[in-house]
């Protein structure tokens, strides 16, 4: 699984003009080891230098998740805390279609509100 996150529903020529983040989820055998792998690679044009600039990031324990469900709430975690900050307009390679991307904008999940202990008012008259 690959999605490429921005900020805006209709990126530029060069997907990374202004900034984009790349999640991707797989699996690997290491060592006779099956796991399940959770990546973020962050891109976005440097204007001095005149290059893209891409660095991954792995969001994996070491030897990766044991489970597909554990790596995908991993996934799904980080695919939320990237739209609560602007990057809705998400882009997935479409392997079903003839479109070669299909495009959902991501709904943001209410956070929940944080619990305030009940205290005693304060009386200010003398």
């Amino acid at each position: 699984m690959k999605e490429s996150l921005y900020r805006t529903k209709t990126p530029q020529a060069l997907p990374w003009i202004e900034q984009c983040f790349e999640l991707q989820m797989g699996k690997e055998t290491l060592n006779d080891q099956t796991g399940y792998f959770v990546r973020e690679t962050h891109c976005w044009l440097d204007p001095a230098a005149k290059r893209s600039v891409r660095i991954q990031y792995t969001l994996s324990p070491r030897g990766g998740f044991a489970t597909i469900e554990e790596a995908q709430s991993r996934y799904d975690s980080q695919k939320t805390f990237r739209a609560r900050r602007g990057f809705v307009h998400c882009f997935a390679p479409s392997y079903q279609s003839t479109k070669k991307h299909r495009y959902v904008r991501i709904e943001i999940p209410a956070e929940p509100e944080p619990e305030v202990e009940a205290q005693e008012p304060v009386n200010n008259v003398e």
